[in-house]
Parts: C-alpha cells; structure tokens; sequence
C-alpha cells in the first residue's frame, strides 16, 4: 500500500510538472508573439540609391514609423529622410499589403530637396514636390531560391511630360523589376536585381529620356554583430545604364 501511495504520487508530480512546463512554454510562445501594433526603424546610409537615382550622395539618416495590423497582412506609416549635409530632405507617407508571396504598396513620395518653398498639400502636377507611386509584386516562396517580379506606377504628381498642345500631363511612368537571389544561409544572402524605366506617353520617362535599364547590380545582406549587438547592413553596387553612372551604397540598420 504504501508503495502504491508512493507510485501515485511520484506520478502525479511528474503530471503537474509537465503540465507546468507546458504552460511555460506556451506563456513564452505567446510572449514572442505579443501583438506590436506600432514600430519605429532608424537606418544609416553612406549616400542613398533608388531605382538607378542616386538620390543623395552624402550620407543620410532614415526613420520609418509606423502601424501594423494584427495579422500583419496591413502596414501603413511615415517614411523620411535628410542627409547629414542638409542637401536632401524627403517626408513620405504609405500604406502596403503583404500576404504570403504577394504585396501591393501605394507611396506618396514627396523629396522636396529642391522645392525650398515646397508646400505639402500642393499636389498640382506643375508645381508640386510630390509624386505618388503604386506598386505590385510577387515572390515565388517555394523556389529554393526565391525570385521577385515587381511593376510601379507613378499615378500623380510631378512624372510630366509637354504634349503637342505643349499642355502639361502626366507620364504614368512605369519601373518593372526582377530580384533574383542567388545565395542565402543564416548569415547573409546575395541577390541580384535589374529594373528597367519607361512610358507609354513616349520616350522620355521619371527614370531617363529613353526606355531603357536604368538600374542593375548585386546586393549582399548581412548580420554584423557587435559586443553582442546584432546589425543588420546591405551593401548594394548598382549600375545605370541610362544615366552612364554606378555607385555603391552601405545601409546599417541601426534598430
């Protein structure tokens, strides 16, 4: 009998143990998976590149705030930027849609470095600082090497062109890309990318006076860590053919 009251109770407390552990684990997986509705990111960049322009060639600092639905399917925020000479200054505002390998973004972009009196609800498209660009892509997740097919459109703002009536219009200039990755492990992945700029309107597009690639190269991720602090950098050599200029960015993201 007193065997069996031994057993019994030898059993009993391997029950609540693991029952304990259990309920420990699952505190924990809900703990790293609490529900972060808001986010704050800070980058800093050598000179800043984008889609083949070499938007600023000093370096800059850029913050990203913003919303993420619960599901994380929905983000939406600010994005801006300034370079530490003072020369470039962008405030632009977003809201995107990622699920699975498909994502839809619309941005309005509004780099008003050389628009000294720019006025932020100025949105006539002689005058205004801002252009607003939709974009699509998709991701083929199930390649052992995933590959990414993307086409923008800038919709409004200051993408123009004269017509023969020599009356102001829009372009709708079009940025198609393909990213290809070529190597990826726990530590790094090295991709490679090339993007072409052009219109239906006619030759002359946002991206160069002819239809053309305008923004090629390969860029390597990596995860640098110091004193046990983990920095992600990118370091991208892009190369345009339209503008005959290459140039190489570092990108350090600092949390």
């Amino acid at each position: 009998m007193k065997k069996l009251l031994i057993a019994t109770f030898t059993v009993a407390c391997g029950i609540f143990f693991v029952q304990k552990v259990s309920a420990q684990d699952k505190d924990t997986t809900a703990t790293q998976k609490k529900y972060e509705p808001f986010g704050l990111n800070l980058q800093v960049r050598n000179l800043y590149l984008w889609r083949g322009f070499k938007v600023s060639n000093a370096p800059i600092s850029d913050v990203d705030m913003y919303f993420k639905s619960k599901n994380g399917h929905w983000q939406a925020g600010f994005w801006g930027g300034a370079s530490f000479t003072g020369d470039y200054k962008e405030f632009d505002y977003y809201v995107k849609y990622v699920n699975k390998g498909f994502s839809a973004a619309i941005w309005d972009i509004n780099n008003f470095s050389d628009y000294p009196n720019a006025d932020l609800f100025d949105y006539k498209k002689g005058t205004t600082s801002h252009f607003v660009d939709v974009g699509v892509a998709y991701t083929f997740q199930k390649m052992k090497l995933p590959l990414t097919l993307s086409w923008n459109t800038i919709v409004l703002g200051r993408d123009t062109y004269y017509k023969a009536d020599s009356s102001l219009a829009n372009a709708y200039s079009h940025y198609v890309q393909v990213d290809q990755v070529l190597f990826a492990d726990e530590v790094y992945n090295v991709h490679a990318f090339v993007g072409g700029g052009f219109s239906f309107s006619g030759d002359k597009n946002f991206y160069g006076n002819h239809p053309n690639v305008v923004n090629a190269g390969i860029t390597v991720n990596r995860d640098l860590t110091i004193f046990k602090y983990h920095v992600p950098i990118s370091a991208t050599a892009m190369f345009n053919p339209e503008k005959k200029y290459g140039a190489l960015q570092l990108i350090a993201n600092i949390f």
